[in-house]
């Protein structure tokens, strides 16, 4: 089979690795354009985009719907597979490919269909999610499904950590849909109970409410980090919470206790924040952030 994949992120890399191991012949991978990265602002490909050519691929990166129409008539695939593409794919790009497109995505459909899954299930504190192969269409994740696969979840996951193995865990389940596929199995509807959204985090989104559980907050914690991060306003400055573990002290909402690491209050329970990142500045211990704090009357974090 003749196979386009289409992603913008590293998340892809098993995926491919285990096309490029089988019978499948990739023809090439689909990102997005260039643009500015890093401090320099420069124009570059994204890393997908680098894996491609590492990997001695065509890389093609479509700016619009026509741009992508006449790349699909020019190299003709069976099937295009898209994982964190990023980009919502047109009907009359889906109808091209003989088998039209697939998504690998990191929820049990229904639940948590958009652009942030693996998130969404750690803030809530699921106790399981999975991989979903599913056909595409122009609904949000709403297309019939090939195969699901669970991962059950230990409650300490970082989304980092999560969307790394659920990246290896889909090689299998995705190399499973192609076969059914060939096959001439047909994917079932998805159910239309327990659909729940997971649109895509904002900066705001991430500023801590210290009036809520201090479970709730550590799960924030976990699934904001790397970005937009989990953050709280102390005199006037932004600081993001990058690692933080359920303490035992009894504190107001927001107020702090200094041991060997800091202690803030939470609406239920109280949070130890193990690391943290002052704005402009680099990630560090807290311990090692509170021996610089000169101390003053409003010692609390809002």
């Amino acid at each position: 089979m003749k196979v386009l994949i289409a992603s913008s992120s590293l998340v892809a890399e098993p995926s491919l690795r285990a096309l490029l191991s089988s019978s499948h012949s990739v023809i090439g991978g689909v990102t997005t354009p260039d643009t500015q990265r890093g401090r320099g602002r420069e124009i570059s490909e994204n890393e997908f985009a680098q894996l491609l050519l590492r990997e001695n691929l065509p890389v093609y990166k479509p700016q619009s719907t026509p741009e992508l129409i006449e790349l699909l008539e020019r190299v003709i695939p069976d099937v295009v597979i898209t994982i964190s593409y990023g980009k919502l794919i047109k009907s009359e790009a889906l109808k091209l490919p003989t088998f039209g497109w697939i998504n690998v995505h990191f929820s049990l459909l229904p639940r948590w269909r958009g652009a942030s899954p693996v998130q969404r299930a750690i803030a809530a504190g699921d106790v399981k999610t999975g991989i979903t192969i599913f056909q595409l269409e122009e609904g949000l994740d709403t297309g019939p499904i090939y195969v699901q696969k669970e991962h059950a979840m230990r409650g300490n996951e970082s989304t980092v950590e999560l969307l790394e193995l659920l990246s290896h865990e889909a090689s299998a389940p995705l190399l499973q849909t192609l076969e059914m596929i060939e096959s001439g199995v047909q994917p079932q509807p998805q159910s239309a109970n327990g659909i729940t959204l997971a649109p895509k985090l904002s900066k705001e989104e991430g500023r801590i409410d210290w009036s809520t559980t201090a479970e709730e907050i550590e799960r924030k914690v976990r699934s904001f980090s790397p970005w937009p991060s989990a953050w709280s306003m102390f005199s006037g400055q932004r600081i993001a919470i990058t690692s933080a573990k359920l303490s035992t002290f009894e504190l107001h909402p927001g107020e702090m206790h200094i041991a060997e690491n800091l202690h803030i209050g939470c609406g239920r329970g109280s949070l130890e924040i193990v690391e943290l990142k002052p704005e402009g500045k680099r990630n560090m211990l807290s311990s090692e952030w509170l021996r610089g704090l000169r101390q003053g009357n409003e010692m609390r974090f809002e």
